[in-house]
């Protein structure tokens, strides 16, 4: 009997170690609670700003991927109360994605890594300081991305910031990730002079001592023969300038150009005629001022909301999801409303293109960094083969794109071949001819979205084709044009 009051008395003495470590967890607990709790205030009083701002849209996809999986794990191992989620968690790829859109902005408008973790934005204030580890965790997400130049400067930014008080993060692991990362851009004496750190301070470090011989061979390598040339730039001429509204057209070539009514295309604009801006001339290109009103505009993006999914390359069987373009879309077909059929007849109007030969209107979303790069509308055909068969109806001879919001910073349409640029105006649309009055593809309507910088960018596009527009738009005296 006295083992077995020896035997209770272990027994409470485990009892005793499980309620206190209960208690570190539920301490735990309530600390993580607490700090998502006032991000989370944070981010609901200023909702717009702080979604549409790149940092905390990062910090918020992160926190649920990473944060909230651990919190998840760590529940789920003894408390016994699982977490429900009523809405689908972003995914591992989600938070790479955001980190690519936060680099996008940065290499496009110019922006400096330091600034941005100090929550600063063009000179504003716009987010708190990002800690140690919020910082390498960018890094290291751009690292998986394979855009190694910010996450170099991302990596950086965490080595300054690091202190023996930085929670989460160790400074040997940022060094061993910065190392990595600089032998990839090829600067091997650096990457080599961390490893060396890296084992001063842990001799025993695995990942250091792994990389240590093959960067001492790299460097003897770029010492013999050098580095190969680097790959040149891919954006396409005035495109950065373009969308940082840096870029300037000469007085010249403004001068003949105009703001005016238009009155006399159909008889329904002799009483309501519309705010026309001309922004070129040959290829023509015009912007459409207070087409579409505020309740128009919360119709449409009803409707579309449900429909979106990510832009998508390719063909029905080999489709994924595109990097060119980073956006939401969904396509509205005239039956499904009568606010769809109102745009459809507005298109007319402005364009004086016959309907019959349009597709459905693709309303698309553009968030954080979301952008298009520089491409045409058109389809080069090729020998034989019918350009856009599933349509039908030759190649695409017209666009007309509807801005369905306002931008704060960003988002803008950019012509680099002409060094035409628009920003986003909610209520306007831009309309440009794609082929020549012959018929054939105009080169010079390369264009593309600028990355939205903070905001969310919505448009709506109708793309019109060629068939049933001959006398609509007639060849000219000159066939050549």
């Amino acid at each position: 009997m006295r083992q077995l009051l020896k035997l209770e008395q272990g027994l409470i003495d485990s009892l005793d170690r499980y309620i206190k470590l209960h208690e570190q967890k539920i301490e735990f607990l309530q600390r993580q609670r607490d700090s998502f709790r006032n991000e989370l205030k944070e981010g609901l009083k200023h909702d717009v700003e702080y979604t549409s701002n790149p940092m905390s849209a990062f910090l918020l996809v992160n926190r649920l991927v990473t944060d909230w999986e651990r919190i998840r794990v760590f529940m789920e191992m003894d408390v016994g109360v699982k977490l429900q989620n009523s809405t689908e968690m972003p995914t591992a790829e989600d938070v790479v994605g955001v980190a690519e859109g936060l680099a996008r902005l940065q290499e496009m408008y110019q922006l400096e890594t330091k600034d941005l973790a100090s929550g600063k934005l063009l000179d504003r204030k716009i987010g708190r300081q990002l800690k140690t580890a919020e910082c390498y965790e960018i890094g290291n997400k751009l690292t998986i991305a394979t855009n190694y130049r910010y996450a170099v400067s991302w990596l950086r930014e965490a080595l300054r910031l690091w202190t023996r008080e930085s929670p989460g993060i160790s400074k040997v692991e940022i060094m061993n990730a910065l190392s990595y990362a600089l032998s990839h851009l090829g600067e091997y004496e650096e990457a080599l002079e961390l490893t060396n750190k890296v084992l001063k301070l842990q001799p025993d470090n695995q990942r250091a001592l792994s990389s240590k011989d093959p960067l001492e061979k790299w460097v003897e390598y770029k010492k013999e023969y050098g580095l190969p040339p680097p790959v040149p730039d891919a954006n396409y001429k005035n495109y950065p300038s373009l969308c940082r509204g840096d870029y300037q057209r000469s007085p010249k070539e403004i001068a003949k150009l105009r703001c005016r009514y238009e009155h006399n295309r159909t008889p329904f604009l002799r009483i309501a005629p519309l705010k026309l801006e001309e922004l070129n001339h040959d290829p023509f290109i015009v912007v459409y001022h207070e087409v579409l009103h505020d309740k128009e505009i919360k119709m449409v993006l009803d409707i579309a909301k449900p429909l979106l999914h990510r832009s998508m390359v390719g063909d029905d069987v080999t489709k994924k999801v595109s990097k060119t373009r980073t956006s939401n879309n969904g396509w509205l077909d005239d039956v499904m409303h009568p606010i769809v059929r109102t745009i459809t007849r507005r298109t007319e109007d402005m364009t004086d293109l016959a309907m019959s030969a349009a597709e459905q209107l693709q309303v698309g979303n553009y968030g954080v960094g979301g952008h298009y790069l520089p491409h045409h509308d058109y389809a080069v055909p090729e020998e034989g083969k019918e350009v856009y068969p599933a349509v039908g109806k030759g190649n695409r001879i017209a666009t007309v794109m509807y801005y369905l919001s306002d931008v704060a910073i960003g988002g803008a349409t950019v012509f680099p071949e002409l060094g035409v640029g628009i920003f986003p105006r909610k209520g306007s649309a831009i309309f440009w001819y794609n082929l020549h009055a012959n018929g054939t593809i105009d080169s010079r309507t390369l264009h593309g979205a600028c990355p939205v910088f903070v905001g969310s960018k919505w448009v709506a596009n109708k793309w019109i084709h060629e068939y049933g527009q001959e006398f609509r738009r007639p060849c000219q005296i000159d066939q050549k044009v």
